[in-house]
């Protein structure tokens, strides 16, 4: 199992304007394609800071809504270490079993049968390191899913990045004030170091890295307000 890396760096000025303005570093992960709407990891920043993760996932079922700031708690899951592939199913007992086959290639797939509710949030979550500390179980998507149908989820090696006030880790985010920064893993990149850079308002490539980069690896994304 690959592990990843992403170095994030500040100066004491920066770090003093952004405990002024009370943001924290958002990341989030995409999945299927779309742009994220899940603060996977949030913290307060140092100078030198290091998120680490492998990329295996668990499933989770939650009756919290899609709805921006809603923190998503998992009432029912499948632990890290799903299968690709196969399917999962949310019992009408609550329980989540399989897999059986039946699933979608290259994707994390879940039939909700939970007959309780008209929906169910379902989604995948990761565990990492944020500066030492092990943060395990938060949540990277949520999508709802009505009863007898399938979530079909395909997570990938991107990350975004940006600065925003309000936002904790583990919980639904649809409202970005400030500019994100995309930053794609996979292909032989493993690690990725960036600062941020205050006149553009985004994180960029330092050092060496910056010249080694493919160019399409980094790119910002303007805020959705």
């Amino acid at each position: 199992m690959s592990t990843f890396n992403l170095n994030t760096l500040f100066t004491n000025e920066q770090l003093e304007n952004i405990e002024l303005a009370g943001l924290n570093v958002v990341v989030a992960k995409p999945e299927g394609g779309n742009n994220p709407n899940v603060a996977w990891q949030v913290y307060k920043p140092l100078q030198a800071n290091t998120l680490s993760w492998e990329e295996e996932y668990g499933i989770y079922a939650s009756t919290s809504e899609v709805t921006n700031g809603a923190r998503l708690s998992q009432l029912s899951s499948q632990p890290v270490g799903a299968l690709q592939n196969q399917l999962y199913t949310l019992e009408t007992s609550g329980a989540i079993s399989g897999p059986i086959g039946g699933g979608a290639p290259n994707a994390y797939a879940l039939e909700n049968k939970y007959d309780n509710k008209p929906y169910m949030t379902i989604g995948l979550f990761q565990n990492a390191n944020v500066n030492g500390t092990e943060i395990a179980g938060n949540a990277i998507s949520a999508v709802p899913t009505l009863i007898g149908h399938k979530a079909v989820m395909t997570p990938f090696t991107t990350l975004y990045i940006w600065l925003e006030r309000n936002v904790v880790s583990n919980t639904v985010v649809t409202n970005v004030t400030s500019r994100m920064t995309r930053l794609r893993f996979g292909g032989g990149v493993n690690t990725i170091s960036v600062a941020y850079d205050s006149k553009l308002g985004m994180f960029i490539p330092t050092g060496d890295e910056s010249k080694a980069l493919d160019v399409s690896r980094v790119t910002s994304i303007d805020p959705s307000l």
